[in-house]
């Protein structure tokens, strides 16, 4: 039995203003991303009805009045073989989600490859003429390194271009493979054009059953983090590093409403150790954060305003006997220091 007694949150002033919510609506997708643990076969949630439930589901389950960042995700939303009515049903989720939340943004996670980019920007259009003001954008994330075939590639790069009014952040996986494309100078030359015409946000890979293949260690993601802090100064979250005294905390205590309609937290997505229980998961996520920072004295740190604290669900991966020093102190050092 997990023990639900709340506990101070010491890290309550880093974990920002906006909490954060995704609705996996399925897991069926037209790529094969090596590093992703979903079921691309799966047509489970592949229904209006489904949809407007998994809305359902968040709005009975969070107070309208809390500022929320919603990313109605897959699988991927929009491919070419998605009918058309589906569309229907994402602008009615949308349109049920913008009337529940006082303060929200709203955000669809695609991969962009696809050939029906109308249908897409109609939706963003009608969303953002329904709700004059408020933040209603895509993202996309790019990957050198085990998301993209040659066509699917060029695909994603041509509708980056027609698309980017309709864009805000293109992600970028923090995996072992895409760290060592960066390292070898094989990113693509179009990362410049990225990060001069889009947010490029370096994010964390949320641990799963291929956890010891493609999470790296932290001599790695410091390596990245200081090609980057010279190559591409103004990516995220580098650039916030350097430009700002005081950073929110990477994790946001991501609430999940996954393709089955279960609430839980970004731990249920975990190949080792899922918990499918929000309560449960938020515990024993308060549980990785306070072994986090006294493994590393994160609060006697000179940086730890700065610092992001990177994903607390990694901790849990990390074998015990390891290491107490920080890598990423020696990264700030280099970055917030240099001449």
């Amino acid at each position: 039995m997990v023990d639900l007694i709340p506990v101070v949150d010491i890290l309550a002033q880093k974990k920002g203003k906006y909490k954060e919510a995704h609705l996996i609506l399925f897991e069926k997708c037209n790529m094969s991303c090596s590093f992703c643990h979903q079921d691309h076969d799966s047509r489970v949630g592949m229904s209006g009805e489904e949809i407007l439930l998994k809305v359902k589901r968040l709005t009975d389950s969070t107070p309208g009045d809390l500022p929320y960042v919603v990313n109605f995700t897959g699988g991927e939303l929009f491919s070419d073989d998605i009918p058309d009515g589906m569309f229907d049903h994402y602008l009615e989720a949308g349109k049920r989600v913008l009337d529940h939340f006082t303060e929200v943004k709203l955000v669809w996670g695609t991969n962009l490859a696809y050939e029906n980019i109308n249908r897409v920007m109609r939706l963003i259009a009608l969303l953002r003429e329904y709700a004059p003001g408020r933040i209603i954008d895509l993202a996309t994330s790019y990957d050198p390194a085990g998301r993209f075939d040659k066509n699917n590639r060029q695909m994603f790069l041509r509708n980056l271009h027609l698309l980017q009014n309709y864009i805000d952040t293109v992600n970028v996986v923090i995996t072992k493979q895409n760290i060592q494309s960066f390292l070898e100078g094989k990113e693509g030359k179009e990362m410049q054009w990225m990060c001069e015409n889009f947010t490029v946000y370096f994010d964390h890979y949320i641990p799963s059953t291929m956890y010891e293949y493609i999470q790296p260690d932290e001599d790695m993601i410091s390596d990245l983090y200081l090609l980057l802090n010279e190559k591409y100064p103004n990516s995220l979250p580098v650039r916030d590093w350097r430009e700002n005294l005081f950073n929110e905390t990477t994790c946001r205590s991501t609430k999940i409403v996954n393709k089955d309609n279960i609430v839980s937290t970004c731990w249920s997505e975990a190949g080792k150790n899922a918990i499918l229980d929000e309560a449960e998961g938020l515990a024993a996520k308060a549980k990785a954060e306070m072994a986090f920072i006294e493994k590393y004295n994160c609060l006697a740190c000179e940086y730890y305003g700065r610092c992001g604290l990177r994903c607390f669900l990694h901790h849990s991966f990390i074998a015990d006997g390891l290491s107490s020093d920080c890598r990423i102190k020696e990264m700030f050092d280099r970055i917030v220091k240099q001449d």
